[in-house]
């Protein structure tokens, strides 16, 4: 038998971090045993769903690298299949006319056809006959055996009176049309899951094996919304955040092998399984996925670095950021440890593109104006007259400036520094110069004295 998975979002908001994990253990379990992931639009909510979060969906998807097996499934296109299959109910006696109950909560509803079918009768709902005489036992991977009393079990509506079907007739029709084998999914379904196994016996199917995996919750224990900050995936995509890095830490977030934290993707797919699922709910925790992400930065080439960053740098709409540039691979050189994500790295070398420095003059105001003329002049002086073809000789003019004004590095650095680039904080004097060049960092020293005197 083939294995086959699927996930199916609801195109009525943006992905949800807690939505990729789903994903990505659905893929992840379809490609460890040579089978089948397929992605499935649940659109049937004509009101809410949106083609710009559908896109949005789609496209996070494929950044992550999670493709599907076959074309998309999209829902609001089969709509009339799903009209057949509850007639198919209504032809057997497993499914009935109920007239709709007005009263208070229901009297503002807009009861207006929205889908035009045969089954229409105005005024009415169509509900499954849920069986109600055996209970429902199901082997769940993640929380064991599970079992659903016939007592707690009801008829519940699979075509709405304004002719559009329901989620749990549409998602078991296309479940078994798929032929998913294993469902993966959050376990806010488990309550969907008695009348959606009654339903797959219902059409003769076979009931596909569960995995029900226990929501992300913030670091307050609570579900994870965005009052804990960011959860949609497409700001961490859209910050720099590596996908290797995403991928990593979603994968521990619910489901562990040993001690070890750091995965590559072949490596995922090889040692996931789904015995190995945690019951407990995981806590989303933005520090450690920073982490991550400074890790998988820290560890690839250079090369690979400044690739992934010139994307960010271009949108920041600097002068001199060529396609092609060995002069940032050079600033990456300096140190990209300092921040955790590519924007963030971009935003702060913007200093090396700059024609023009903004300078906030209170940053230096805990230096001595004459003494910061002084040391600049003497120090601009001695520049000029060497070439940067080295950093020795650069280190060297700044300790014959501290020499000879009788100064120590602490007031002096800091100074070449702010002058240089409009921080205090920054690579080391001779790094930063090496990089900039004679020219720029000559330049920049003699504008800032004419704005500073």
């Amino acid at each position: 038998m083939m294995i086959k998975t699927r996930f199916a979002p609801s195109p009525t908001g943006w992905l949800h971090i807690g939505g990729v994990r789903t994903a990505l253990y659905s893929w992840l379990y379809a490609k460890k045993n040579n089978g089948k992931f397929f992605l499935r639009i649940d659109d049937t909510d004509t009101t809410r769903s949106t083609e710009e979060y559908k896109i949005s969906i789609i496209s996070a998807l494929n950044q992550l690298g999670l493709n599907h097996d076959d074309e998309i499934t999209y829902q609001s296109k089969r709509f009339e299949h799903y009209i057949d299959k509850i007639q198919y109910l209504l032809d057997n006696d497993l499914a009935y006319y109920d007239e709709v109950e007005v009263n208070e909560k229901t009297k503002d509803t807009d009861l207006s056809i929205q889908y035009n079918n045969q089954l229409n009768k105005e005024g009415y709902v169509i509900r499954f006959r849920n069986q109600k005489e055996s209970s429902i036992k199901i082997n769940d991977s993640v929380h064991g055996e599970i079992t659903f009393d016939p007592k707690v079990f009801f008829d519940v509506v699979i075509l709405r009176s304004n002719g559009v079907p329901t989620y749990n007739l549409t998602s078991v029709v296309d479940d078994i049309d798929m032929g998913i084998t294993h469902l993966i999914r959050g376990d806010d379904h488990l309550s969907n899951l008695p009348v959606q196994v009654n339903l797959f016996r219902a059409f003769n199917a076979v009931v596909p094996a569960f995995s029900h995996l226990p929501m992300i919750h913030g670091t307050d224990g609570k579900r994870l919304s965005k009052r804990h900050g960011a959860v949609d995936i497409n700001y961490f995509l859209n910050e720099g955040y590596r996908v290797d890095a995403i991928l990593n830490y979603l994968a521990k977030t619910g489901w562990s092998h040993g001690d070890q934290e750091i995965f590559s993707i072949d490596e995922l797919i090889e040692l996931f399984s789904l015995d190995r699922i945690t019951k407990s709910a995981a806590a989303f925790d933005i520090e450690k996925l920073n982490w991550l992400n400074q890790h998988y930065i820290k560890n690839d080439s250079i090369e690979n670095i400044a690739e992934q960053i010139l994307p960010f740098l271009s949108s920041l709409e600097l002068p001199n950021v060529p396609k092609n540039d060995k002069y940032l691979e050079d600033i990456l050189l300096l140190g990209i440890e300092r921040e955790y994500s590519m924007k963030n790295i971009a935003n702060s070398i913007t200093y090396f593109y700059e024609n023009e420095i903004e300078y906030d003059m209170s940053i230096i105001e805990k230096f001595d104006k004459e003494q910061t003329i002084k040391i600049l002049r003497d120090i601009i002086a001695k520049l000029f007259i060497v070439d940067f073809n080295d950093k020795p000789s650069i280190s060297a003019c700044v300790k014959a400036t501290c020499k000879d004004l009788s100064l120590k590095f602490k007031d002096v650095g800091p100074l070449i520094r702010f002058s240089t680039t409009g921080r205090l904080n920054a690579p080391s004097i001779d790094d930063l110069c090496f990089v900039l060049g004679k020219k720029r960092v000559v330049e920049r020293i003699s504008r800032f004295l004419e704005l500073y005197q």
